[in-house]
């Protein structure tokens, strides 16, 4: 009985650390400029981030790409064009496409 129990709690740690870690894909599609030419323009969407000052660890850097992937999920878009990736910030044109 005792191992029964100990399987069981070690099955539901195990599916709440998977569940910590997993990583749902954004609905909005990457896409060239001419691949949204028939599609309706939303806005242009812009994240900025002041690092500060000397970074300790490369990985405490920004994000922008998976906050304008966000804010673009937000408007209903369904394609966003990148025009700029930087570590310091992220900006892409979001559009809605017909199915």
């Amino acid at each position: 009985m005792n191992l029964i129990r100990t399987a069981w709690i070690f099955a539901l740690v195990i599916t709440a650390l998977t569940g910590c870690v997993s990583n749902v894909p954004y609905s909005v599609a990457v896409a060239e400029e001419k691949a949204v030419r028939h599609c309706t323009y939303i806005d242009t969407i812009s994240e900025n981030s002041d690092m500060g000052a000397f970074q300790i660890h490369p990985k405490l850097t920004f994000d922008g790409r998976d906050r304008v992937l966000r804010r673009a999920e937000m408007l209903n878009s369904t394609h966003v064009v990148w025009l700029a990736d930087q570590p310091f910030g992220s900006v892409a044109t979001a559009y809605h496409c017909p199915e």
